[in-house]
């Protein structure tokens, strides 16, 4: 019996072995050379740049950001609701986080908090 395993073993060695030297590089891309400035189907335009201008009162800095983004942002935070329902179906974490840990943010450091509380008016996304 002893003998019938170490026959079945070198095979079975050999076999991983060259399995692992031929498989594809998993972490391997292609070099890509001129790709700057972007272009093709999936360019969407140039990456808007934004001034947060530090000398307007906390609650204030990022409206003109939350302006622009707030779609994108609703979409980000749904997103995670969805994921943290999957785990937990009963809506409990995410109204918990909503609706009771929102009071958390008054204990963050100035600026921190206003920032926070100005970015959750500006775009209609609850505090939590």
């Amino acid at each position: 019996m002893a003998g019938r395993r170490q026959a079945l073993l070198g095979p079975a060695a050999l076999l991983v072995v060259a399995q692992l030297v031929w498989a594809p590089d998993p972490y391997g891309e292609e070099c890509r050379s001129k790709t700057y400035p972007p272009s093709g189907p999936t360019f969407k335009g140039n990456v808007p740049t934004y001034v947060i201008n530090l000398d307007l009162p906390a609650s204030k800095r990022w409206d003109n950001l939350m302006h622009d983004k707030k779609t994108e942002l609703k979409t980000v935070v749904q997103n995670i609701k969805d994921i943290a329902n999957t785990f937990f179906p009963s809506g409990k974490v995410v109204d918990i986080v909503d609706n009771k840990i929102a009071h958390l943010t008054a204990t963050l450091p100035y600026p921190f908090n206003e920032e926070l509380q100005g970015i959750a008016n500006s775009s209609g996304i609850p505090l939590g």
